[in-house]
């Protein structure tokens, strides 16, 4: 009988990536990619696994990309699987959505097809990677395990057209907007006690939808 301890390696649970504030970055050798995965807050996400390597030992982490950032998704359609590569968080940029000017996260991709892991491609030679496509699966990540499950995502009140293509960091810009706009609101740390306030709705990201239909109906 084979030996599967001596002749396999242990499965690695993967980490998250955290790349909230510009500067903060991530790398490692490309080993896997889901894409398509739904969050618990609805929005669709693409994920690049990194394999990392270091005295501790081998680390497999999660880099998170929303399926609207269009240009670093089409940049890793160019990328292969064992190249050694990074993301880098470039702050905030500002977007236009539903003629509202709002803050979108912007990120970065550093790659170049000559640097690769040697090892890596060696060991997988004849058993690369597939990219998985998780249509309708929902994986959380440690940003938000301590938010609430919900279900029927935007059923009850339906302001953007998809959430795939907006971020619920859009979707804040927008209600203190509409709070600026409708409440008369400039300070953003006011927001929230504010609008719970008027709307009688809980200010968490699984009403997001349901508050900026809320704050449309004042006139």
């Amino acid at each position: 009988m084979k030996d599967i301890f001596s002749e396999t390696k242990e499965s690695l649970v993967p980490t998250w990536a955290v790349l909230k504030n510009a500067g903060e970055k991530v790398q490692g050798t490309y080993v896997g990619r889901i894409d398509n995965l739904l969050s618990k807050f609805g929005n669709r996400q693409n994920i690049y696994q990194l394999l990392q390597h270091d005295a501790s030992g081998d680390k497999l982490v999660n880099v998170a990309i929303g399926v609207n950032k269009k240009f670093i998704n089409d940049e890793m359609q160019k990328v292969n699987f064992g190249q050694i590569i990074g993301f880098v968080c470039k702050g905030m940029v500002k977007v236009k959505f539903q003629g509202v000017m709002v803050d979108s996260k912007d990120y970065g991709l550093y790659q170049d097809p000559k640097i690769v892991d040697e090892a890596w491609l060696k060991e997988n030679d004849g058993n690369m990677p597939k990219v998985i496509n998780a249509e309708a699966a929902t994986l959380s990540s440690d940003e938000d395990d301590a938010e609430k499950e919900f279900e029927n995502f935007g059923k009850e009140a339906e302001p953007f057209p998809s959430s795939s293509s907006v971020t619920d960091e859009d979707k804040l810009a927008i209600i203190n907007k509409l709070a600026s706009d409708k409440l008369a609101i400039s300070d953003p740390s006011l927001v929230k006690d504010k609008v719970m306030e008027v709307t009688g709705i809980a200010f968490v990201p699984v009403n997001y939808d349901k508050i900026v239909a809320a704050l449309r109906q004042i006139a």
